[in-house]
């Protein structure tokens, strides 16, 4: 009898084990490691004039890369390039980015690992430096379609695009952020902010230039500011200035402005960055959209039905829904250009997960996945902040409701008040804008 209980208890034991084993990898694979914070492309160069062209193959500060090499082993697909490293990036950070992935994948620097993304469609950036080594670095891109992740979202064709590595230096401009209120004679008080880390051991500083223009030419704003950093410490640059009311972004007239930014390291141009921004005050009042005070009435057509572009307004739609997946921002970018706006749908789609929302069931209610659902959120906004055209988020795309449809939507409400944020699936209850 007690070889029985004594041999219950074993198996009991090592069940409990393999659950807790099982459990601690689907955490492993469904969470984030050592990705960047979440931004829109960020390339940088060593003048402006280049910065403003935008082309890579100038740049000593972007890696000319080998064509990529692909290998199959059952679920595993490995992705493989390689790049030289020279010896003036030895004192900076080496970045990583992947434009497109579709699936979970991680990151390999000479047969390292670094970083793990659990979806790719939206991009992400890993800082490899540590792993790098002055001359020629192998990178690894290992997807695998077995990882639970992807049950969230994994298209069906294996593609990696948009493989980039560059370099940024010890104190670097990390992203490029603004906000817009207007003042009492219709003017937008713009604020600009831009967020600096430094990877330095030791304080750094840095003094950053900044010129904003109109059409590539016309200057609204220029200046500079000065900022110290202490070792692994981030902290934010901003400036202030007024755009005047012609000159922000609305449907009717769909303006851009340029932003210059030249990092200065003891008086040397360390980064010279380019972006383009389109601003305008959104406000949401009871329930309607307000564009610079205008009250606009989105009429939004679902992105896969479409043909392109001119269909949507040809048809009479003011915007459209689309899913950030792979080309999602080179449309994004159309709108904007055109006066259309954005609703960006984050890449999780449970609709064919069944209605059951109890233990085991559809991941809408499944606490597992609560940081999936913030996660995925949060990257496709601040992937996707900088474009005006954008005025809401649609968190999911499913039929059923549950804690981490509810979680995601007070979550996105607090990170952006005056988004939509939506959920088709949402059958009356609070967890959407109406």
């Amino acid at each position: 009898m007690k070889r029985l209980i004594y041999s219950a208890t074993i198996l009991l034991v090592a069940a409990l084990a393999n659950i807790a084993t099982a459990s601690a990898q689907e955490s492993y694979d469904l969470s984030a490691r050592n990705v960047e914070p979440a931004r829109p492309r960020t390339i940088p160069f060593h003048n402006m004039t280049e910065a403003v062209s935008g082309k890579t193959s100038q740049s000593r500060f972007v890696a000319a890369l080998e064509e990529p090499t692909r290998s199959e082993g059952g679920s595993v697909t490995t992705i493989t390039t390689h790049f030289a490293l020279p010896v003036s990036w030895l004192n900076r950070q080496t970045i990583l980015r992947v434009g497109y992935a579709s699936s979970a994948y991680k990151i390999l620097v000479n047969g390292r690992e670094v970083g793990y993304a659990p979806t790719g469609v939206m991009g992400a950036e890993f800082n490899i430096t540590k792993a790098t080594q002055e001359g020629r670095n192998k990178v690894s891109i290992v997807l695998d379609k077995s990882l639970l992740a992807n049950k969230l979202y994994a298209p069906k064709e294996i593609v990696v695009e948009g493989i980039e590595v560059f370099s940024q230096p010890t104190i670097r401009v990390r992203d490029m952020v603004s906000s817009v209120r207007l003042n009492n004679t219709g003017d937008g008080v713009v604020e600009f902010a831009i967020p600096l880390k430094c990877d330095a051991l030791n304080r750094k500083s840095t003094r950053l230039h900044y010129v904003l223009r109109l059409n590539d030419k016309e200057v609204i704003a220029e200046g500079y500011r000065e900022l110290s950093l202490d070792m692994r410490r981030e902290d934010t640059v901003r400036f202030a200035c007024v755009v005047p009311a012609k000159m922000l972004w609305s449907p009717k007239s769909p303006t851009m402005l340029r932003l210059d930014v030249e990092n200065r390291i003891e008086n040397r141009i360390a980064e010279c960055i380019s972006r383009r921004f389109s601003l305008r005050q959104a406000e949401l009042r009871n329930g309607e959209l307000y564009i610079n005070n205008e009250l606009v009435k989105p009429n939004l057509a679902e992105w896969e039905a479409l043909k392109n572009i001119k269909e949507a307004q040809k048809l009479g739609y003011n915007g459209v829904i689309i899913t950030l997946d792979r080309n999602a921002t080179k449309v994004i970018e159309e709108c904007e250009k055109r006066g259309l706006f954005v609703v960006v749908r984050t890449p999780i789609d449970t609709s064919s997960l069944g209605d059951h929302i109890r233990r085991g069931g559809n991941p809408s209610n499944d606490p597992m996945w609560t940081e999936s659902y913030l996660w995925r959120n949060m990257h496709a906004l601040h992937t996707t902040k900088g474009s005006a055209a954008v005025i809401g988020y649609a968190i999911a795309k499913g039929k059923t409701s549950g804690v981490n449809i509810y979680d995601t939507y007070l979550f996105m409400k607090s990170l952006s008040p005056m988004s939509l944020v939506i959920y088709e699936g949402a059958k009356g209850e609070w967890a959407t804008d109406k």
